[in-house]
């Protein structure tokens, strides 16, 4: 039983920080010309075909089941546009804006938008212990973008936009699915939202347009994005799963700042202020404190 735990929480790790890794080497593919929109389709697109095939030998037909119904073809749909794709440009957009630590650790605010959005939708006041814990990540926001001075930006308004737009894509990222997960399993949805999700943005970035004409450095990383950072990261997440409670793993995304985090600072010369550290630490607080006071948040 022991072993199963460790099993578990290792491949949460890997995933979480094979995903945090992907930032930094989208940096490097940024800086050689690669487009937002080129990035995300074809590798949405690549991602998709491999994981609906692995779906398809896992799950056989059940993988066309949310198709059949129109309301829940109408609901995946909508998950893809403002869920998949949106998560996807937009986190992008804000590494490519500002810099893999910073929108990573802004994105990592996402389960309290979530906390956020169910207590407008479901018109309930949150609780004083979850207030305390949005003010404390609003803090450890402000101690990152101003790096301790308080009275002014240290990264510019777009990124800081950018950055929190991450936190909100995320959070739509977790509630859109969720009916449709209790319906289906994660692969099936996540496959489809990847493929079809690269065939809508290839309609405005063709994957055979504009390709990057990259280095040895520049393909290495977009390999790395597109295997390790999706493909690769996805399987062992699902695959912790069956070792450790889905609570368990989203704690353990916090690797994914953190390995956003290291990875810049020990190859790409990224410098982190203390009062950043402090802020991403206090951010990274948050979530851990939001499932041991059992909020109103989905797990």
């Amino acid at each position: 039983m022991r072993h199963t735990r460790l099993m578990g929480l290792a491949l949460a790790i890997l995933g979480s920080s094979l995903w945090g890794i992907a930032g930094p080497a989208s940096e490097v593919l940024f800086a050689q010309g690669v487009s937002v929109s080129w990035l995300i389709s074809s590798k949405m697109l690549i991602a998709g075909l491999v994981t609906l095939g692995y779906a398809l030998i896992r799950e056989g037909r059940a993988v066309l089941a949310p198709w059949r119904t129109r309301a829940d073809a109408g609901r995946l749909l909508i998950f893809i546009l403002f869920g998949m794709i949106a998560m996807q440009y937009v986190y992008f957009k804000a590494v490519e804006v500002a810099n893999a630590p910073t929108a990573t650790i802004l994105q990592y605010l996402s389960p309290v938008v979530v906390l956020v959005i169910l207590a407008v939708t479901t018109r309930t006041l949150p609780r004083r212990t979850d207030v305390a814990i949005i003010a404390l990540a609003m803090f450890g926001t402000l101690m990152v973008v101003t790096r301790g001075h308080l009275t002014q930006l240290a990264i510019t308004p777009t990124a800081l936009f950018w950055g929190l737009l991450a936190a909100l894509a995320a959070a739509l990222y977790t509630l859109l699915p969720a009916g449709l997960l209790e319906r289906y399993s994660p692969l099936t949805i996540s496959a489809w939202a990847q493929l079809v999700g690269g065939l809508i943005v290839s309609v405005r970035a063709p994957v055979w347009r504009g390709v990057p004409q990259l280095n040895a450095l520049g393909w290495a990383n977009y390999t790395f994005v597109v295997l390790g950072g999706t493909i690769v990261a996805y399987m062992v997440y699902l695959a912790s799963l069956q070792y450790i409670t889905a609570t368990a793993a989203s704690l353990l995304d916090a690797f994914e700042p953190l390995a956003a985090t290291l990875t810049a600072v020990l190859f790409m010369s990224f410098h982190l202020s203390l009062a950043e550290v402090i802020g991403g630490a206090i951010i990274i607080a948050t979530v851990f404190l939001m499932a041991m006071t059992s909020p109103k948040a989905p797990r």
